[in-house]
């Protein structure tokens, strides 16, 4: 390898790695070529790559060819001592199907963005899960040609990391404020403006304030004048914490009540940011009625102090009938001795536990606490012993009628006795459970309901997931939580469905409930969901999260695609007669026409006038048949621009051929005709129902009328429910028995019949109106009894620029030629059809070969024959007709194909092949074999 001419170096900065690195490559071997052949381009943007610290690197040439400079060295890992100068692909396989998109947009000109993309790679030999920030910039060489892109990079995987672990810490210190049993408060700024408040502080100041978002002065005037304003900017000012012990307090908690007095624990904690204060957290507890006990049983331990202890009885009597709060509280009072005896109590433990003082005093303190609390109730009077006051502890105590309640103690020792307070906590902890098996009830229907249900931020990131949901995808929980709703498995397998479901997204988060009907490809297979993304709102009204939900509707649709089959089957089970009678008729003159042609005494003019009606017959034959087949499709609805007017034409004749002889058919229908929007096979299967109907409605004969015109919604004020605009109207009407109100009401619903059991399924009318209103029209019944029956449909207008149908006109005439057009292969298992086909071949030239089955075509080609064209029927036992001309591609790709089918389906057929429906004329089969004979020409050439 020889070295680079030195000027060939000059744009190489003279320090960093790359730059060497880049400096002794063996360019030589790649498609860049040397460096010294290098376009001043492609030198410039590596001159800048290099220079800079940020991370970079450049791909160039037709295999994206890769550079980098010293800072993206580091991504790469375990592929960075190989990845210089080679193809972009190559390098970066582990990803490119995710950037693959964003590579083709930079090629083809036009800048990406992408931030926080997450990309599971393979850099240093296992599965990582990272995020980036990167930019691809098109570069362009001297002639303005593309011919690589620019990628500044970075990694912000620990970012997003933190980011989730933010928001995961957020929410749960915010579930803590909600739950905690302390009030709690948020103020901001000098004039200290709330920006949250726990349920325990609004509680303590009432219900009815609204606090939110308004300076404490104004919100809470009473403080001001109780000095708490003064001490909050004390501590806004100095930046020192402030805590209070059994602060008092009066606040008016309800309108139009007199203020209350409360005795509040409290601290004033300062927030600091870099700037010094910020604002100042409030947190306290409410200690009214630890504070009221604690005066009550130091006022009566005063008065036992100062008299003698054989009136102390009588003193404590006394003591108790002058305090008031001895008498009035709620909570249970009570003196006991270090022993654990009972000294006196107060009125409450009768009215809670139904226990008389006299029950109570002298006896043990857990005399009437559940076995399972008197060890710990034991544990507690140690400590009281050893002069420790108990703040908190709860213990179960049983009632006079059986029952068990829970009380919450605070107790202090005190000149050799224990004053204790308790309070009922029965019913609080009664609610705390309930609400835990509430949480845990809509938890698990969470979990186990049939819908699949998530939870989204209004950015659209996914944070819950119920186990439908999780099942369905195939994934746990860890692989979609934190990505976008759209990004999940959920959407991403199927083409376009991720922008879909973002724009639904958007609108549910401006308010809407967002609904539609979507197919999309999970590792499952095909699934159909009716999905609906709607808003969440808190109790102010504000959207806080967006709520995906999901019906499978797979086995739905296809049991409604059942459902439609088994009424084209009704339908045709319905025209059978009328078409065995039609078919007769048909047979007929090609019968008498077959005796003439064998008669040589017949006369020619006779001969030839019958051939012709022969022919006509062989024609409505062959239509008759392409209907019946158009009918047993089995397709999903596929709108295209119809020719109502040529539709309904064609359906006149086969409606005509199967009703009664007593039913007289007219067909009215205008000229200029707009095209509607329509599923032709789904619109013929429509009027049919319709006319069957109608037909049946007359039962002693009488006018059966097909129309189509153009009308405007604007014109007609009847139609509720249609948009303005222009529209096809299609008309069946019959002079039949005609429907009341209450039987043209329930028209329209799913197994409504009137023909009794065993004569209709009822779908007939329902099918016809789902289909209308698929389409964006209407459905219209006019009915009276004896008079008749009119239903329209209305059908929105298509693309009026679509060409109008034109007449054409076969040339018929078959030119017999005198050379030889090669071989020609029949594969036909109908002796009939074969030999007209030879007939035919034979005049226009060819040598043919003939064969009964794919099997004996397969033989003689294997025999050595080599035909320039094969016309092979398509049914036949064995091998199918499609099958065999595969079959003979491979081995003669040379070889024409022609297929003749009666069968109206063609998914089974290539797009190289020239298909020729059954019946056929003689002119189309020379068509078709010029038409493949020029199509196999064309290929090889």
């Amino acid at each position: 390898m020889s070295a680079p001419a030195t000027g060939a170096l000059d744009f190489l900065p003279t320090r960093g790695a790359m730059a060497g690195k880049i400096a002794v490559f063996d360019w030589a071997a790649t498609p860049l070529g040397p460096i010294e052949h290098w376009p001043q381009s492609l030198r410039t943007a590596l001159g800048l790559m290099l220079d800079s610290r940020f991370a970079m690197c450049l791909c160039w040439g037709p295999e994206l060819t890769l550079f980098y400079n010293d800072a993206y060295a580091p991504m790469l890992g375990g592929k960075e001592p190989r990845a210089l100068g080679q193809p972009l692909q190559a390098i970066w396989s582990d990803v490119w199907a995710d950037i693959r998109p964003l590579v083709n947009s930079a090629m083809s000109g036009t800048s990406t963005w992408s931030e926080d993309m997450p990309l599971t790679m393979l850099r240093n030999g296992y599965p990582e899960e990272t995020y980036w920030t990167f930019s691809y910039t098109p570069v362009r060489d001297e002639a303005g040609t593309i011919c690589g892109f620019l990628n500044i990079t970075t990694d912000v995987t620990r970012k997003v990391q933190n980011e989730r672990r933010l928001r995961a810490d957020v929410e749960q210190l915010g579930r803590m404020f909600e739950q905690a049993p302390s009030f709690m408060a948020m103020l901001s700024g000098p004039d200290h403006v709330f920006q949250y408040v726990n349920p325990a502080y609004q509680r303590l100041i009432g219900h009815h304030r609204d606090v939110i978002g308004r300076p404490v002065a104004e919100a809470l005037p009473e403080i001001v004048a109780q000095g708490y304003l003064e001490l909050l900017d004390g501590v806004f000012r100095d930046g020192r914490a402030y805590s209070a012990e059994g602060a008092r307090f009066v606040v008016q908690a309800e309108p139009g009540d007199a203020s209350v007095e409360r005795y509040l624990d409290f601290v004033y904690q300062p927030v600091v940011d870099e700037a010094g204060v910020a604002g100042i957290f409030v947190q306290g507890v409410d200690v009214t009625a630890r504070r009221l006990t604690d005066l009550a049983l130091r006022a009566r331990e005063a008065e036992l102090q100062s008299i003698n202890s054989d009136l102390e009885r009588q003193v404590i009597e006394r003591a108790r009938d002058r305090s008031l709060t001895w008498q009035v509280t709620p909570d249970l009072l009570a003196v006991v001795d270090l022993e654990g005896t009972i000294e006196s109590v107060n009125p409450a433990w009768t009215q809670l536990l139904g226990w008389d003082a006299d029950e109570l005093n002298g006896h043990s303190w857990w005399a009437h606490v559940s076995e399972e609390d008197q060890p710990v109730t034991r544990e507690v009077l140690s400590s009281l012993r050893e002069g420790r006051s108990v703040r908190s502890f709860e213990n179960r105590w049983r009632t006079r009628g059986g029952s068990l309640r829970t009380l919450s103690w605070v107790a202090t020792p005190e000149g050799g006795r224990v004053y204790c307070s308790a309070r009922d906590v029965t019913d609080i902890q009664a609610a705390a459970d309930a609400l835990a098996r509430s949480q845990a009830q809509l938890r698990v229907l969470f979990e186990t309901s049939y819908q699949l249900q998530a939870m989204c931020t209004l950015d659209g990131t996914l944070t819950d997931a119920n186990r439908t949901v999780l099942e369905a995808l195939g994934v746990e929980m860890d692989d979609v939580v934190g990505r976008t709703l759209w990004t999940t498995p959920w959407f991403s397998g199927t083409p376009g469905m991720p922008e879909h479901v973002r724009s639904l997204f958007l609108r549910a988060a401006a308010g809407e409930t967002a609904r539609d009907e979507i197919a999309v490809s999970l590792p499952s297979g095909r699934r159909s969901y009716d999905l609906s993304i709607r808003p969440i709102r808190d109790a102010a009204g504000r959207i806080i999260a967006i709520v995906p939900e999901a019906i499978d509707t797979t086995e739905r649709r296809n049991a409604e695609a059942a459902l439609r089959q088994s009424q084209k089957l009704e339908a045709m089970g319905q025209l059978t007669g009328g078409v065995a009678h039609d078919f007769n008729n048909l047979l007929t003159p090609i019968v008498t026409a077959l005796d003439l042609a064998g008669d040589p005494t017949a006369r020619e003019d006779r001969r030839a006038r019958m051939v012709a009606v022969a022919r006509r017959s062989a024609d409505r034959a062959a239509m008759l048949v392409h209907r019946l087949l158009a009918f047993s499709r089995r397709q999903p609805l596929q709108t295209v621009d119809v020719d109502v007017g040529a539709l309904v034409a064609g359906m006149a004749e086969l409606i005509d051929s199967s009703s009664s002889p007593r039913v007289q058919m007219r067909v009215e229908i205008d000229r200029g005709l707009w095209p509607a929007v329509a599923d032709p096979n789904q619109l013929e299967m429509a009027i049919l129902n319709l006319s069957v109907n109608a037909c049946d409605a007359m039962p002693e004969g009488g006018v059966l009328t097909l129309g189509v015109h153009n009308r405007s919604a604007r014109e007609d004020s009847a139609v509720d429910g249609l948009a303005d605009g222009d529209y096809v109207v299609v008309s069946v009407t019959d002079t039949g028995l005609g429907m009341d109100d209450a039987t043209r009401q329930r028209a329209i619903e799913p197994f409504f019949s009137t023909k009794g059991v065993g004569k209709g399924t009822g779908l007939g009318l329902s099918m016809a109106h789902g289909l209308a209103s698929q389409l964006g029209g209407r459905l219209v019944i006019d009915s009276a009894p004896g008079a008749g029956t009119t239903i329209e449909l209305w059908l929105p207008v298509g693309s009026r620029a679509a060409a109008a149908n034109e007449d054409h006109h076969e040339d018929q005439n078959v030119t017999t030629p005198t050379d030889s057009r090669g071989i020609a292969l029949v594969v036909d298992d109908e002796d009939a059809v074969r030999m007209c086909t030879v007939d035919a071949l034979e005049d226009m030239g060819f040598q043919v070969v003939e064969a009964a089955s794919a099997e004996e075509a397969i033989g003689a080609i294997d025999g050595g024959l080599t035909p320039n064209v094969m016309i092979t029927d398509h049914l036949m036992p064995g091998m199918t007709g499609a099958e065999l001309a595969r079959n003979v591609r491979s081995r003669l790709p040379s070889t024409a194909m022609v297929i003749v089918s009666g069968y109206t389906s063609m998914a089974d057929f290539g797009p190289d092949l020239t298909i020729l429906g059954k019946p056929f004329r003689q002119h189309e089969l020379v068509a078709s074999v010029e038409a493949a004979v020029l199509a196999s020409q064309s290929a090889a050439a």
